[in-house]
C-alpha cells in the first residue's frame, strides 16, 4: 500500500496573536460555492464543485493566491478555509443548542 500525506505546520509553539473566530457564519455566508466546468476540458463535459478565486479573495484572502489586475491566473488552497468553515458549524450548534434550551423550558412551563 502506498499513499500520500499532505501536512501544514501548525505548532503553537510556531504562533503568536492566537484568537478565536468571531464571524464564521458571517464568512461562511459570504462564501459562494458554484459548480463549473473548465475551459481547458470543454469536450469531458464534467462538472466540478468549488469557489471563484476574485470572490473568495474578497472573504478569506489568505486562501487566495494571485492578483485579479494581472494575466497570472489566481489559485486557492482550499484548506485554509477549513478554520472558517468549522468555527460557522460550531456557532451554528451551540445557536441551536440554546434554541433547543429554550424551546424545552418553554414546553415546560
Amino acid at each position: 500500500a502506498s499513499g500520500t500525506t499532505y501536512n501544514t505546520t501548525s505548532d503553537r509553539r510556531l504562533k503568536d496573536n492566537i484568537t478565536a473566530i468571531t464571524n464564521g457564519k458571517e464568512k461562511l455566508l459570504a462564501m459562494n460555492p458554484v459548480t463549473h466546468s473548465w475551459k481547458a476540458d470543454p469536450n469531458t463535459g464534467e462538472i466540478v464543485h468549488g469557489f471563484i478565486a476574485q470572490e473568495m479573495q474578497e472573504v478569506v484572502p489568505e486562501a487566495v493566491s494571485g492578483d485579479a489586475e494581472s494575466d497570472e491566473m489566481m489559485s486557492m488552497d482550499y484548506g485554509r478555509i477549513t478554520p472558517v468553515i468549522v468555527a460557522a458549524l460550531q456557532d451554528a450548534l451551540n445557536e441551536i443548542k440554546e434554541l433547543k434550551t429554550r424551546i424545552d423550558e418553554l414546553e415546560n412551563k
